[in-house]
């Protein structure tokens, strides 16, 4: 008789980490639900959740330790043991440390994110002040933003309080499918939402004001916003007086966006950007929601939020119930999950190029020119990358990037599959999937819970973190944090809560922490910004520092990426955004999964039924997509929820890879993040 068990576990197929129950017969998943009776979730499960077997028992998992047996790229291995994998990580790594010393070593996280304060550890043990992680490009150039305007972590919407809701650029249905029960009940209780898109999703259309405006002109429509508002009378005054640095200056810039100008330069018409403006000052208290890469993929995706978050501090909505305010957490006096600083004894990569990122961002290095500093030995030299879940499709250009880490030294990965971008490293370490291994988890509420390991490790795979504590004794190096074992670093997690990592265990339903932080409003009144003026900063201080040597403005300037451009756009007439979200993909991690990659036989090209009749493309025809960087062949597809005169393709494909088409100088020259979202193509029938 087999045995069948439900087992409380976690999903990390994609960047969020749901609660899931795992279906065992006989000791192998069978299949996952959504976990019930938790206070996040009630049985929800999103497709990429659901086809967990096809990622957990793919043909492509790495089952076991493999060294090069090739030439480099060629992807040729051979098994090893996991005492030969780490005594040839000891041994390169500090060779190179001897001969070039400790910055020549880059420590990088991809997906999942679960193991980034352990990695960080490792690289500080090393002593290497390049700990860098995919956030790269996603993310942390929307908390830069915030930080140059309020000089503080992100504050999300207090949903529960508010008014009026202003969702910038975050398509929840696909984006973050357990709130759309929250958002639902939003409408019900009679909040007005105002979605700002450049397509017309469910989301929008759900809204009862959507702003459709052209990608990357978000500042501009930001900007006549705050234009309204000052000019009728609607800002905060009292607030604006007391907390708020730049404000004549600020008011004096928009004044030249008015709501004409602004629908010549957005696309959407005067009359909504003033109802919108009106209703977000008028209806308080009021909250805007964001999401972490739509905006920032543009060149000037940092000034444009920027002017987004500006409109926070221009209504007094900051840190009061039903605005933008700080979540009550666990107690912590240092930064949550004892993560550590970043080793910054030396200059790191893009330190010269972008300044502002480590200024105001976070504890890691900027690595979007990667390739460049490994090819060029700029700053100095790059000879090793020891990765875990590295995913060149996340760079612009990834073939460049896949070229440049051929040529290290060393190179290790750290995955769940054979990828393309492991087939170019001198060692590939097999990791655990979420269903393999033991975790503490923490929601969005304080509340802690366990997730379970649900079944035993296929082949060799191993728990990330214990690979990196093992790297580091080899190594001869030390963390305190991580020389006590695996349990330890659990308790290590849980011990600012107040909880004991037994006791959450006997709580499958979940524990709060002992220790919490309330959330605190109006923290203005007694917390100086950590910022030059000691306020928020409509003009940013710290951005001004750079306006000779790399021209920054301090406003949270408007700077038009269609006309400021070097590409002939009578050649390449059209926007081209990649990445933008599908219900079945995540980046380029579950292609492999037949159920999901089985959607679409090719790249599926997204055009407006007037650009197809524009350029003579039917609707599921082949066509060629190209740019000044590259080309791709896929389907075409109709899509009326788009503007015309704009391309959409998602990324990270072996079929054909939009962030191929994507130049790899082509930077936000604030942040260094890629423009995913609005470069330039031209599309045409492939014959």
């Amino acid at each position: 008789m087999s045995e069948f068990n439900i087992v409380k576990t976690s999903c990390a197929v994609c960047g969020s980490c749901c609660e899931v129950d795992a279906c065992v017969r006989n000791g192998k998943l069978v299949s996952v639900e959504g976990a019930k009776n938790t206070p996040e979730q009630s049985g929800e499960m999103c497709a990429k959740g659901v086809a967990a077997p096809q990622f957990v028992y793919n043909k492509e998992r790495v089952l076991y330790p493999l060294k090069r047996a090739g030439d480099k790229g060629e992807g040729k291995f051979a098994r090893i043991s996991w005492n030969e994998a780490y005594d040839m990580i000891a041994e390169n790594l500090l060779r190179i440390r001897r001969e070039y010393g400790a910055r020549s070593t880059v420590f990088y996280a991809g997906y999942p994110k679960w193991f980034r304060p352990a990695l960080l550890r490792l690289s500080n043990a090393y002593g290497s002040p390049n700990f860098c992680t995919e956030s790269s490009t996603c993310y942390q150039a929307a908390a830069l933003a915030w930080r140059s305007v309020f000089g503080s972590d992100i504050c999300g919407p207090d949903l529960k309080n508010t008014r009026t809701l202003l969702i910038w650029s975050s398509n929840l249905y696909l984006s973050n499918t357990t709130m759309i029960g929250t958002y639902q009940g939003l409408k019900k209780r009679g909040v007005k939402v105002i979605d700002v898109d450049p397509r017309h999703t469910v989301t929008a259309n759900d809204a009862d004001i959507h702003l459709q405006l052209i990608p990357g002109t978000d500042g501009a429509l930001a900007l006549s916003m705050g234009q309204v508002i000052i000019e009728e009378g609607l800002y905060d005054k009292a607030f604006v007086e007391k907390f708020v640095f730049g404000f004549e200056d600020y008011r004096e810039y928009v004044r030249q966006f008015t709501p004409e100008k602004a629908e010549k330069i957005t696309g959407v018409p005067a009359e909504n950007i003033r109802l919108a403006a009106r209703t977000y000052a008028r209806n308080g208290p009021a909250a805007i929601m964001f999401s972490a890469s739509p905006v920032v993929h543009h060149i000037n995706g940092v000034q444009n939020y920027r002017a987004v978050f500006s409109l926070i501090a221009l209504t007094g909505n900051y840190n009061v119930p039903g605005g933008n305010c700080m979540s009550p957490g666990p107690f912590s006096p240092a930064n949550e999950f004892g993560k550590v600083r970043r080793f910054d004894g030396e200059e790191a990569i893009g330190e010269k190029d972008f300044p502002v990122w480590f200024d105001l961002s976070c504890d890691e290095a900027q690595c979007t020119k990667l390739a460049d500093y490994i090819l060029e030995e700029e700053p100095y030299p790059i000879k090793a990358v020891f990765a875990m879940g590295l995913n060149h499709r996340m760079w612009p250009q990834p073939s460049h990037l896949l070229g440049a880490l051929e040529k290290l030294d060393f190179y290790v990965n750290t995955e769940i599959f054979m990828s393309d971008s492991s087939r170019g490293a001198d060692l590939i370490l097999p990791a655990c999937t979420s269903y393999e291994r033991e975790e503490v988890h923490i929601d969005k509420n304080g509340r802690f819970y366990f997730s379970n390991r649900a079944i035993e490790p296929l082949g060799e795979a191993r728990n990330d973190i214990e690979i990196i504590a093992e790297v580091i004794r080899r190594m001869g190096l030390y963390d305190e944090t991580l020389a006590n074992g695996y349990d330890a670093y659990m308790q290590h997690i849980l011990e600012p809560s107040g909880l004991k990592l037994q006791e959450l265990k006997d709580h499958p339903e979940g524990m709060l922490g002992k220790y919490m932080c309330p959330s605190v409003m109006r923290l203005c009144e007694s917390d100086p910004k950590d910022l030059p003026s000691g306020k928020i900063e409509l003009r940013s201080l710290v951005l001004e520092r750079y306006a000779d040597s790399c021209g920054y403005s301090g406003l949270p300037a408007y700077d038009d990426y269609r006309i400021h451009t070097d590409v002939d756009r009578q050649e390449y007439p059209l926007i081209l955004s990649t990445g933008s979200l599908k219900p079945q993909f995540f980046h380029a991690r579950v292609y492999r999964k037949a159920w999901l990659s089985g959607v679409e036989d090719a790249p599926l090209v997204e055009i407006h039924p007037k650009d197809g009749e524009k350029y003579g493309i039917k609707d599921k025809t082949k066509v060629r997509v190209s740019s000044p960087s590259g080309e791709l062949t896929g389907i075409a597809a109709y899509h009326v929820g788009g503007k015309p005169g704009v391309v959409y393709v998602y990324h990270g494909s072996s079929k054909g890879d939009a962030n191929e088409l994507i130049g790899k100088d082509y930077l936000d020259p604030i942040s260094g993040f890629p423009g995913y979202k609005g470069y330039f193509c031209k599309i045409e029938p492939e014959v």
